[in-house]
């Protein structure tokens, strides 16, 4: 029920944000001289980029240094579950290395701002973290 409150609320403030981001890009053009102008671009611009999101970022992770070069690196689901995800940082390296599980607190964060301990932790390691 919870969910079917926030989506909605959701579909009717996104064309108010849509319309506050439109006077964000007028009044900044003339707010150069008006405090009243650049308080109203500021207010709205805030009111833009109010809301809640869901959309989980991305690591972003695409190579890491290694020696004279740089070796890539993929995101590889291993285990998917309707409450998460626990990924596998793949390089393309010969050899076994160390593993590693990075379990991300729950918080109410994105794991995926972890993403410089992960970058940190696959020049050593095979890496897994729970998503």
């Amino acid at each position: 029920m919870l969910y079917l409150g926030f989506q909605a609320h959701s579909d009717i403030m996104k064309p108010l944000r849509a319309s506050a981001g439109m006077l964000v890009s007028m009044l900044g053009a003339r707010a150069n001289g008006s405090h009243g102008l650049r308080y109203a671009a500021a207010a709205c611009e805030l009111f833009s980029k109010a809301r809640l999101t869901h959309e989980r970022p991305s690591y972003a992770i695409r190579s890491i240094a290694a020696g004279d070069g740089e070796i890539t690196v993929r995101e590889e689901p291993v285990l998917t579950t309707p409450f998460g995800t626990l990924l596998r940082f793949r390089k393309n390296r010969a050899g076994p290395e160390p593993r590693v599980l990075l379990v991300a607190p729950l918080s109410g964060h994105f794991a995926t701002l972890l993403r410089g301990t992960v970058r940190t932790l696959l020049a050593d390691h095979d890496v897994f973290i729970t998503d």
